[in-house]
């Protein structure tokens, strides 16, 4: 039974807001009462992500039909696994779950079966993904998204905060519903099985040295002691953020640390110098100095890697290799013509890594060049033959 309704078109609770689950005694009531329902869960998760260098849940939404919403403080509670026994027995449905996979993993909660809401909207070719835009085109009701930036690590938690998550949750076996339906009436279906399978898959670890590659601007340093600097001064910064428990745009945002590393500053004038640097970075200015001095002293090569495509630029693969270039350019074209032909985003009917690693260096056998570089064998079916082309 639906657990909400629609005035004026808002989604709104019909029932009371559930108290937070937030003891060992509550959580066992609480997995008494789902396991009691069944079908499939709605499973949500918010984390502090903005604001906490821990990426850590710090409220956990779960959701069956027959049974109440359940908001869970992982804080106060550090064992769930007589909840995993009972998510393990029916599909989850979640939005966007590459999002909440890992920090709902490090409590021990991870689905044996999957619908992912956003990806099969992406399937159907939808142009509106988001939860409420979903819950607006598929299910007819409005819904207001005001707190999904909030600080979720504040204790105690917000009425409003609380509403905002259970509702989010509540909708999402009839999301599923609808979209189940439309992929069926698409001959969708296996696609999407296979999709949410593949975003199951438990994820490799990204090496943490070399995280600070993605710093966003990186690519405006043009010497290797720039590269070097940048890399100390990530790395400093992720200290201080882990030891602060502070999201490292707190510390110093990336661009600003980008131009640090791009003036190479020797004094604490010239350090103040730099566009909108925090004033706790110029009072402690001899340590990130010494940092920079550091960093540049052990100069890095290129970011670019030599024996692969560069940078997502063309004007980078038209100076590498013309040829490669052409070919990219051709590939994005088709796909992009395939895409629009079966009705799905590009980048679900083929990663755009996949397209740049074909494009760079074409197999002899794409299907199973392509199955290597992990795409479904939906994918393969439907692009294989654009790179035998």
């Amino acid at each position: 039974m639906r657990r909400f309704t629609a005035v004026s078109e808002l989604l709104r609770l019909t029932s009371e807001l559930p108290d937070v689950v937030d003891s060992p005694s509550s959580l066992h009531r609480a997995v008494e009462q789902l396991a009691q329902a069944s079908g499939p869960i709605g499973v949500d998760a918010e984390r502090a992500g903005s604001y906490r260098y821990s990426q850590r849940a710090y409220l956990v939404q779960v959701y069956r039909r027959g049974a109440p919403v359940l908001l869970l403080d992982p804080v106060g509670i550090a064992d769930f696994s007589e909840l995993a026994e009972v998510l393990h027995q029916d599909e989850w449905v979640m939005q966007a779950a590459h999002n909440d996979l890992d920090c709902l993993d490090e409590i021990g909660l991870r689905p044996d079966a999957l619908f992912d809401t956003e990806i099969a909207a992406q399937l159907l070719g939808l142009e509106k993904v988001g939860l409420a835009s979903l819950v607006e085109s598929q299910l007819g009701y409005e819904m207001r998204k005001s707190h999904g930036q909030a600080d979720w690590s504040q204790r105690p938690l917000r009425r409003s905060w609380l509403e905002y998550a259970a509702l989010d949750v509540c909708a999402l076996p009839d999301l599923e519903d609808a979209l189940a339906e439309s992929l069926a009436e698409a001959g969708k279906t296996v696609w999407a099985e296979q999709e949410f399978t593949h975003q199951m898959r438990v994820r490799p670890a990204t090496d943490p040295q070399q995280r600070w590659r993605r710093t966003n601007s990186a690519g405006r340093l043009r010497n290797d002691a720039q590269r070097g600097a940048l890399r100390a001064l990530w790395l400093h910064r992720d200290a201080l953020a882990r030891e602060r428990d502070v999201a490292w745009h707190r510390v110093v945002r990336d661009q600003v640390m980008v131009e640090m590393a791009k003036k190479l500053p020797t004094s604490p004038a010239q350090l103040a110098a730099v566009d909108k640097v925090p004033k706790a970075v110029v009072r402690d200015a001899s340590r990130w100095l010494a940092v920079i001095a550091e960093g540049a002293s052990q100069p890095i090569a290129s970011l670019e890697r030599a024996d692969g495509p560069p940078a997502r630029s063309l004007r980078a693969w038209e100076q590498r290799d013309p040829q490669a270039a052409a070919r990219w350019t051709a590939l994005r074209a088709a796909l992009t013509e395939r895409a629009e032909e079966l009705h799905v985003w590009m980048q679900t009917l083929l990663a755009p890594d996949i397209v740049a690693d074909l494009a760079w260096s074409p197999a002899e056998d794409p299907g199973s060049r392509l199955a290597e570089l992990g795409a479904r064998p939906w994918q393969v079916e439907h692009t294989a033959d654009l790179f035998e082309a």
